[in-house]
């Protein structure tokens, strides 16, 4: 069961959503369903990242801690993951360039939450062996990144 549920999910992430049945399993077989209650992290900001999130259920903020004033550190809320008929990555991407890689921000529950989670240390021998499947993926992820960089330059431009 846990398999389909993994399935379900990354058919619905953006990233994933191009990749045919086979590839789907075989990314299922390395994740892992996580239940999370309201306030749990997932991760903190500045930690090594250790596995691939996708939200499949519930509420999850993304929040970076930043300098306001010499002295000063703000937070600020820089996603807001909820349940929708997409899902979106919550961590762990720049993986499957295969580099290790630091956490940007803090997830932090906001309601009971579920995630799929793949550990990015399998990620990356699975990618070794399937450099097919990589390119697709990374080829997807490109796009993607574009896709969020002109949103956020058309969101300064109306400040």
């Amino acid at each position: 069961m846990e398999t389909k549920t993994i399935i379900e999910t990354l058919k619905k992430c953006e990233l994933f959503n191009h990749l045919n049945e086979g590839e789907l399993l075989s990314l299922a077989k390395m994740g892992k369903v996580e239940e999370y209650d309201i306030g749990d992290e997932l991760f903190r900001q500045g930690d090594v990242g250790l596995k691939l999130y996708v939200l499949s259920k519930g509420h999850i903020s993304l929040n970076r801690k930043v300098s306001v004033e010499k002295d000063r550190k703000g937070i600020v809320s820089v996603y807001e993951a909820r349940e929708r008929p997409y899902r979106r990555l919550l961590g762990g991407w720049s993986t499957l360039v295969g580099e290790q890689h630091v956490q940007m921000c803090t997830a932090r529950c906001n309601s009971p939450s579920t995630v799929i989670s793949i550990p990015t240390e399998d990620l990356r021998i699975f990618f070794e062996r399937d450099l097919e499947l990589r390119v697709k993926i990374l080829e997807k992820l490109v796009l993607l990144l574009g896709d969020r960089l002109a949103s956020s330059y058309a969101a300064m431009e109306t400040l």
